[in-house]
């Protein structure tokens, strides 16, 4: 579910400002190894 809220807001940042995309880009690469490293603590 967390991860379903995740991605509804990284669309809605994708769509509302097109013209950050490869600073978003950049957001999703640490944002996902952040994700990773929190699953593998818990």
């Amino acid at each position: 579910m967390v991860k379903f809220i995740l991605v509804v807001v990284i669309v809605v940042l994708v769509y509302s400002q097109p013209d950050l995309r490869l600073t978003v880009a950049d957001w999703l690469r640490n944002a996902s190894d952040f994700l990773i490293e929190s699953v593998q603590l818990n």
